[in-house]
C-alpha cells in the first residue's frame, strides 16, 4: 500500500506528463524536478509508479509509423502547401503589372515576415497541441481582437502599400488555421481561383479583398466547428511572443536580400521556394515524433545513462533523420526545377536554390531550439544571420544572387549546431526539458 507522500507523487507524476508514467526514468526525472527529490529517493519512489515496468529491451528511437488518416492528412497538407506557393507566384506579374513593382515589393516585405511572425506564434500557442484549436476557439475573440488592433489596423491605414500586405498577412494567417484543420485542399484551390481572377485582369484590390473576406470566414468556421471542452493547457504568452519573435525573423531574412526581387521579378522567386519548403514540411513533421521517439528509446535503458552523450541517442538519430529529408528533399526537387527551367520562367539561379535550401535548415533547427526552451541560443543566431546578410553586401559587394541570404543563413545555421548538439546527444536532457516545458 503507498504511502501519502507516494499518492502525491503519482499526482505530481499525472499532472506533469498528462498522463501515467510509461518507465522508471521518465518518473524519476519527474520526482527529482518537481518534488526535488534526491535521485535514489525518487527512483525508488518511481518504481512503485510505473506498473509492469519489468526489464523491457531498450528502444532505439524508432518511431511507429502513423496511422493511415493521418498519412492522408499529411499529403493532403502537403499538396495544399505546394499548390498555395505556385498561385502566390502566379499573382506576381497581374498584382505587379496592376499596382506597381514598388508598391507590391513594399507590401511582400512587410507582409511575408508578419505572417511569419504570427504564424509561429499561433503554432506555439495553440497549433501545436493536439486540442489547438479548441483552445483557440477558447481565446478566439481576445486573440482576433488584439492581432487587429495592434497588427492589422495599422497596417491598413498605410498609404499605397499598406492595405495590400494587410489583406495578404490575414490571408497568409489564416490559411494557417484553415489548413491546421485539414481543409487545406480547399484553401489551394481558392488561390488557384484568384491567380485566374487577376490573370483576367480582374480589379486586384476587389480580387484581394473577397479573398481576404472568405479566408476569415473559413478560418473562423474551422475554429468553431473545433470548439470543445478541453484540459489542455495553451502555451504561455511569453513563450508565444518569443516564438512569433523567431518567426519574424525568419521572415526578415527571407525578404531582406534585395537580389530576391520579391514583387519585382516575377514569379521567380517563390517558385525557386518550393524545393526547400516541401523538403522543410517533410522534415520538419518526421521531428515531430521526438516527443514520442525519446521516452520510447529510453525505455529500461538505466538512469545513469540516459544522460551519456551519444551520437547514436534516440533524439540525435531523429534530428538527423530530419536533417537527412530536408536537404535530400530540396536537393533532388531544386535539380528537377533546374531541367525544366525553360518552362518556369527561367528560375534556374542555382545559388537563390541554395540560398532558400539554407534558410530552410535554419528555421528548423531555430524551430526545434524554441521548442526546446533554448530561445536565447535560438534568438543569438537569428541576430547574427540577420546582421551577416545585412553587412554582406557592403562587406563583399558581389551581385550574386540569393548570396547574402545564403552567407546569413549559413552563420545562422553554425550558432544552432553546438547547442542542438549538445542537447540532443543526451536523450535524458531532452526528455527533462520537455518535462519542464510542459
Amino acid at each position: 500500500m503507498r504511502s501519502p507522500k507516494d499518492e502525491h507523487a503519482a499526482g505530481v507524476v499525472q499532472a506533469r506528463l498528462g498522463r501515467a508514467a510509461r518507465d522508471v526514468i521518465e518518473a524519476t526525472i519527474v520526482l527529482e524536478a518537481w518534488l526535488g527529490r534526491p535521485a535514489q529517493a525518487a527512483m525508488s519512489a518511481a518504481r512503485d509508479l510505473v506498473a509492469g515496468d519489468g526489464d523491457p529491451k531498450p528502444g532505439r528511437g524508432r518511431v511507429d509509423a502513423p496511422d493511415e488518416d493521418e498519412q492522408q492528412g499529411v499529403v493532403v497538407e502537403g499538396i495544399a502547401l505546394v499548390l498555395s506557393i505556385l498561385s502566390v507566384a502566379a499573382w506576381a506579374t497581374p498584382l505587379g503589372r496592376a499596382l506597381g513593382d514598388g508598391v507590391l515589393a513594399k507590401a511582400i516585405g512587410v507582409a511575408l515576415p508578419t505572417s511569419v511572425a504570427l504564424q509561429w506564434a499561433l503554432r506555439s500557442r495553440y497549433l501545436s497541441r493536439r486540442s489547438g484549436l479548441a483552445m483557440l476557439a477558447r481565446d478566439g475573440l481576445a486573440f482576433c481582437t488584439v492581432t487587429a488592433l495592434v497588427i492589422g489596423l495599422p497596417l491598413a491605414l498605410i498609404p499605397a502599400w499598406g492595405p495590400v500586405a494587410a489583406m495578404l498577412v490575414a490571408i497568409w494567417v489564416g490559411g494557417t488555421v484553415v489548413t491546421r484543420r485539414g481543409w487545406g485542399l480547399l484553401y489551394a484551390l481558392t488561390l488557384v481561383a484568384t491567380s485566374v481572377a487577376l490573370a483576367h485582369h480582374a480589379s486586384p484590390y476587389l480580387v484581394l479583398g473577397i479573398l481576404t473576406a472568405f479566408t476569415l470566414g473559413v478560418a473562423l468556421a474551422a475554429v468553431l466547428t473545433r470548439r470543445s471542452a478541453t484540459a489542455e493547457r495553451a502555451g504561455t504568452a511569453s513563450r508565444a511572443v518569443m516564438a512569433g519573435v523567431l518567426g519574424g525573423c525568419i521572415g526578415v531574412l527571407l525578404v531582406g536580400d534585395p537580389s530576391l526581387g520579391w514583387g519585382v521579378h516575377g514569379v521567380h522567386p517563390a517558385i525557386a521556394l518550393v524545393p526547400s519548403v516541401i523538403g522543410s514540411f517533410w522534415g520538419g513533421y518526421y521531428l515531430w515524433n521526438l516527443y514520442e521517439a525519446v521516452p520510447r528509446g529510453l525505455s529500461g535503458v538505466p538512469l545513469h545513462r540516459a544522460g551519456r552523450a551519444a551520437m547514436t541517442d534516440p533524439a540525435m538519430m531523429l534530428f538527423l533523420g530530419a536533417i537527412v529529408r530536408l536537404v535530400g528533399t530540396t536537393v533532388v526537387l531544386s535539380g528537377v526545377l533546374l531541367l525544366i527551367a525553360r518552362w518556369t520562367h527561367g528560375t534556374d539561379d542555382l545559388s537563390v536554390l541554395v540560398a532558400f535550401g539554407c534558410v530552410a535548415l535554419v528555421s528548423l533547427m531555430v524551430g526545434l531550439l524554441e521548442s526546446l526552451g533554448r530561445r536565447r541560443a535560438a534568438l543569438l543566431a537569428c541576430s547574427a544571420a540577420l546582421a551577416v546578410e545585412l553587412a554582406w553586401p557592403r562587406l563583399v559587394g558581389t551581385h550574386v544572387a540569393g548570396g547574402a541570404l545564403a552567407a546569413g543563413a549559413i552563420v545562422g545555421i553554425a550558432l544552432t549546431i553546438p547547442p542542438l548538439l549538445v542537447l540532443l546527444s543526451r536523450s535524458g536532457r531532452v526528455l527533462a526539458t520537455t518535462l519542464w516545458i510542459q
